[in-house]
């Protein structure tokens, strides 16, 4: 019994951190795999998608926004997860959101998505806000029930004109933080 537990391989401990120009390319890889599966004739386009990717990142990353921030998720050197926090301007006052939440299929259920999550809750807080909106996708379950377990409630649903382009709607949600 020992002996199995011995041969199985350890992986190291997933590490967030901000990310630098230097992780362009797994970021978008990262994107693209999981907004834009590079299945059936997509394939033929995915690789002009995720240069596009990459550069909408690069941009983001260059304009050095002081309310700007994009995490990466590493487990030892493969960059495995992402999101990025920013500010939103409404009639009502500015907010942190928390936008592109992504981790690559083969590293899910491992707690990644909640450590970005809590890591842009303490980017948010630095930046001297008290609360993080982000938008889900109703059908999303898994999503949603993480979001749950972290405190996230609804405060607004998108239109139901959406599901006429096949779109389902989308709930905005919001955490007060401690």
């Amino acid at each position: 019994m020992l002996a199995v537990a011995l041969s199985q391989p350890v992986l190291p401990s997933p590490v967030v951190y901000p990310a630098t120009s230097n992780d362009l390319d797994p970021l978008a890889e990262v994107l693209a795999q999981v907004f834009h599966p590079p299945s059936g004739l997509q394939r033929w386009i995915y690789p002009i998608r995720k240069l596009g990717i990459r550069e909408e990142l690069r941009l983001r990353l260059a304009a050095r926004d002081p309310h700007y921030c994009c995490l990466a998720a590493a487990v030892g050197s493969e960059v495995v997860g992402t999101a990025e926090i920013s500010l939103r301007v409404t009639a009502y006052g500015k907010y942190p959101y928390l936008s592109n939440l992504a981790v690559l299929p083969g590293w899910r259920r491992r707690g990644i998505a909640r450590l970005l999550l809590l890591s842009a809750e303490g980017v948010a807080k630095g930046w001297g806000y008290r609360c993080l909106h982000l938008h889900v996708l109703e059908d999303n379950l898994p999503a949603r029930q993480l979001y749950a377990q972290l405190r996230y409630t609804p405060i607004e649903r998108t239109s139901q004109l959406w599901r006429w382009l096949g779109i389902p709607p989308q709930l905005l949600l919001c955490k007060w933080l401690p």
